[in-house]
């Protein structure tokens, strides 16, 4: 399935998909370590990033749930610097002029 798709997905769907991917994973590590082989070594690279997909798909459902936005605005560390030296900017003026 598309991401376009799995984001469409209900809860208990995704949580069906997620049990196959496991089990899908499962079944392949377990078969690659009897045989040292598989058919097609990929299908535990994708199982993996399914899972990743509709753990993301899930967490971000909660997290809209929880704060009624889809997502937290991250910064960058440059803008977290200069916001940090701004804000410790204005309390040294605050406790300079303070003393003043």
């Amino acid at each position: 399935m598309k991401k376009i798709k799995l984001a469409e997905l209900k809860d208990a769907e995704i949580l069906a998909q997620l049990e196959d991917a496991y089990k899908i994973i499962r079944t392949a590590r377990f078969q690659y370590g009897v045989a040292r082989s598989l058919e097609n070594p990929k299908v535990i690279t994708n199982a993996k990033k399914k899972i990743a997909r509709l753990l993301t798909i899930q967490k971000n459902r909660e997290l809209a749930a929880k704060s009624g936005t889809t997502k937290a605005r991250r910064y960058s560390r440059a803008t977290r610097k200069t916001q940090a030296l701004a804000k410790s900017n204005a309390s040294a003026k605050k406790a300079a002029k303070g003393t003043n």
